[in-house]
Order: C-alpha cells, then sequence, then structure tokens
C-alpha cells in the first residue's frame, strides 16, 4: 500500500466541560485543529467551557462517522444538533401513495394518527417533508400545507437545519388539538 491508498485515519473526539459533562462529540482527522475551530467559532458559544477532550481514532472516515452517530445518540451531548433526537417512526404501510385530490387532508390526518398513537412522540424527529412527499406521491408544496397546521397550533416545531420535531404536551394543549384547524 502506497500512502495515497491508506485509508484515513480519523478521530472521534469529545469534549468536557470542568464538571465533566459531555459537551460535544465531532469526528476530525486533526482534533487539536478542530477544537481550535470551535474556540474560534462565533456560532460556538459552548466552545469556551470545553476544558477537556479525549480521542478515540478509527482507521477510515466511515467507520468513525458510524461511530460518532452511535457515540451521539447513545450519550447526548449538551450541544450536538445533529443526530441527538430519535427519528420518529415511519411506515410504509401507512405512508402509501395518495391518489386523487385533497392529498394535503389526507396527509394532515395520518400525522395526526401517527401522533395519536405515540408512534410521533415528543421529542422525535418527524420524517421530512420530502420523505414525506415522495411516500404519498405529494408535491413538496402539498407536504408542507398538510404540517402547517401543526406547526402552528404547537404540536410540531420546526428546528432549523435540524428538522421538525414533535413538541411536548402541556396542560393548555390537550390531545383534542391534534386536529389541526382548517
Amino acid at each position: 500500500m502506497t500512502d495515497e491508498t491508506l485509508p484515513e485515519r480519523t478521530a472521534l473526539y469529545r469534549l468536557y466541560d470542568a464538571d465533566d459533562v459531555l459537551l460535544y462529540i465531532g469526528i476530525s482527522n486533526s482534533p487539536d485543529f478542530r477544537w481550535r475551530a470551535h474556540l474560534y467559532s462565533d456560532s460556538k458559544k459552548w466552545a469556551p467551557l470545553a476544558t477537556r477532550r479525549t480521542d478515540e481514532w478509527f482507521e477510515t472516515r466511515s467507520k468513525a462517522e458510524a461511530a460518532e452517530v452511535a457515540a451521539i445518540q447513545a450519550e447526548r451531548p449538551r450541544f450536538n444538533g445533529t443526530h441527538n433526537f430519535t427519528q420518529a417512526w415511519f411506515s410504509p404501510t401507512i405512508w402509501t401513495p395518495i391518489r386523487g385530490a385533497r392529498k394535503c387532508n389526507v396527509i394532515s390526518e395520518r400525522i395526526r394518527l401517527e401522533i395519536e398513537a405515540g408512534h410521533w412522540a415528543a421529542g422525535m424527529r418527524v420524517p421530512s417533508g420530502s420523505q414525506i412527499a415522495t411516500e404519498t406521491g405529494a408535491s413538496l408544496s402539498t407536504t408542507a400545507k398538510a404540517l402547517r397546521p401543526f406547526i402552528r397550533s404547537g404540536v410540531l416545531s420546526v428546528h432549523g437545519g435540524r428538522g421538525v420535531f414533535v413538541n411536548p404536551y402541556t396542560p393548555d394543549r390537550p390531545d383534542a388539538d391534534l386536529r389541526p384547524a382548517a
């Protein structure tokens, strides 16, 4: 094997604060450089809290990426957005292609049923609009229109760059609120 064909070693790094609270998990082939990049990023307000780092090395980037996803989902670091959620259940038996008109109403009803059945529970990320559109044969705009009443009523919320999530139930939002207003 020549240097050009060697797999790229990649580190899975964890950043901790002074109280040993896990702040962030990431991967890099240069964790020292990456930690400095976090420190000097305007968007990483949490980075100065990091006082300790651990590194776990993998022979390939793809192995490190798989380990990163598993670690974030298992360890729930405080400041990871990506992968730090539970994906809502998405059944191909329910989300079949819709024929005819009123696709928006059918999608809204399916969303309501998923939430009522507990398949889409508080804190879960729901399937993307494009995934719903693909499964149902609807357009992205129809899917967005079907999601909109749930977002307006507070049943679902949009977290930029991360997706749409089910909000926790509160006393002022009983189960009856799951039926979106027309």
